[in-house]
């Protein structure tokens, strides 16, 4: 009898990946520039990366639609539990007319890949968009990071990264850095272990709720990954990165999710180090609440990041 053998990562197959163009006509899978956000142009569904043995991950760019010079672009990553969302969720939509290109993104969901597999979808996005940025006149030393919720996850451990793995690497540009020059946040979760001591007015089904999204995410019980819990904490990798973008969080103090003491703890992380940070506490707000979309507070971070863009060496990758 021959040994049994174990089953392989499909990143460990050494299957070729495929390009767009092989075996399709190319007018189904070029983008063409459409009109749906005003005046701003928009390609959709560009993929920036094609992982062995998943789908094809996606993105949409808007773009302003007065280009002279180069733009600066905010990614964002969607809220959804880590298990669901699309990437055309988020409080972006008013972006492109202020100037700003927004590359909304699409990663794999927990049904699918597990930590630390989808902040590595995030880093391929941001090597892809500035690995393409003068294809599309983008401004490659003004990339921002922006999240909610699960993306705001995501996107701080990818803003943490200093340009190393925290998993299986994707997408064809890992020479291109994934550095961020600013990082904006709403309602973010940040540190698993400290999730059900930052509830607001928790109930045992909140709990529980919480503890299975968690342990979906994880890809193994909460209670048996504890070490995997103090690894994948956003306040602990703070503590170690060299590099700390500019920061601006906005969470309410009425959130029932995801309590506003996560994004207190990810507030003093940053000012633990010396680094650049705002924490804007929304009266009133739950999570996800529409008030997250309103011009006030949208203007708030736009007008962030615009003050780090424009402050010699703050935002500097």
């Amino acid at each position: 009898m021959t040994a049994p053998r174990h089953v392989p990562h499909p990143a460990d197959m050494g299957f070729p990946a495929l390009s767009p163009h092989h075996l399709a006509a190319p007018d189904l899978w070029r983008a063409e520039p459409v009109r749906r956000l005003g005046a701003a142009v928009s390609l959709m569904g560009l993929t920036y990366a094609r992982p062995a043995g998943w789908r094809p991950l996606r993105l949409d760019l808007h773009l302003p639609p007065e280009r002279t010079d180069p733009v600066p672009v905010v990614v964002y990553a969607h809220g959804g539990s880590f298990v669901g969302g699309v990437k055309e969720m988020g409080p972006w939509a008013s972006l492109p007319a202020r100037g700003i290109a927004v590359a909304s993104i699409e990663y794999r969901l927990a049904g699918e890949a597990s930590y630390p597999e989808p902040i590595e979808d995030v880093l391929a996005a941001i090597r892809w968009v500035r690995a393409r940025a003068g294809e599309f006149g983008l401004d490659a030393d003004r990339i921002a990071g922006w999240g909610s919720s699960a993306g705001g996850y995501l996107m701080t451990r990818a803003a943490l990264a200093d340009d190393e793995p925290v998993g299986r690497p994707v997408g064809e540009h890992q020479d291109t850095s994934a550095r961020l020059s600013a990082l904006a946040l709403h309602y973010p979760v940040i540190d698993f272990g400290h999730l059900l001591e930052d509830a607001l007015d928790p109930t045992p089904a909140s709990q529980e709720a919480v503890i299975d999204v968690v342990s979906v995410f994880l890809g193994r019980p909460m209670a048996e990954a504890a070490g995997t819990v103090a690894a994948a904490s956003c306040s602990r990798a703070a503590e170690r990165a060299r590099h700390l973008p500019p920061l601006h969080v906005s969470h309410g103090d009425d959130d029932h999710r995801c309590g506003l003491a996560q994004s207190r703890r990810l507030h003093a992380a940053w000012t633990a180090r010396d680094r650049p940070a705002t924490l804007r506490v929304i009266p009133g707000a739950d999570h996800a609440d529409p008030v997250f979309a309103t011009d006030a507070v949208v203007s708030e971070a736009v007008a962030f990041l615009n003050r780090t863009w424009h402050e010699p060496g703050q935002g500097s990758p």
